[in-house]
């Protein structure tokens, strides 16, 4: 019986790993990135699809607007990864909660990210930088993934 619920308590753990690590600059930890489909980096990116992650932090402060800044690094180059404005806008999609956001606030927010089918086969490290209203950083992650031909 103990088996039985040790299994079922890890199986979450094993389905929905978090893929993420720390940014570097000491930048606020997320708590928790899971990648749809991803269980362990590199997290394979599928060209001319979108990538839907769910991202858990706590807020260290009052925010009241939010922006997702990516950034990728592939082949030594290191180069923003820009969002389409509807999904640069964190506060859009936070899922349970909206803006403005109190201090010691848990927050799962839904991520987009669309990979255009004319992106290079490439293996890249892409940073994920939360700021709020005053370009300070709110949370930020790194995952390391694959572009990877549909």
């Amino acid at each position: 019986m103990i088996r039985a619920l040790i299994l079922i308590a890890l199986v979450p753990a094993v389905v929905y790993g978090n893929v993420g690590r720390e940014c570097s600059g000491g930048r606020p930890l997320t708590t928790n990135v899971n990648l749809l489909g991803c269980t362990a980096p590199p997290c394979d990116l599928v060209r001319g699809q979108d990538v839907i992650a769910y991202i858990d932090f706590t807020t260290d402060r009052a925010i009241t607007s939010m922006t997702t800044v990516p950034t990728a690094t592939a082949l030594g180059i290191t180069a923003p990864y820009p969002l389409p404005a509807e999904f640069a806008d964190t506060c859009a999609w936070l899922e349970g909660s909206s803006c403005p956001l109190s201090a010691n606030e848990d927050v799962t927010y839904r991520l987009t990210i669309p990979v255009l089918p004319i992106y290079p086969l490439v293996n890249l490290s892409i940073e994920i930088d939360i700021v709020d209203q005053n370009d300070e950083s709110v949370a930020c992650f790194v995952v390391d993934a694959r572009v990877v031909a549909a």
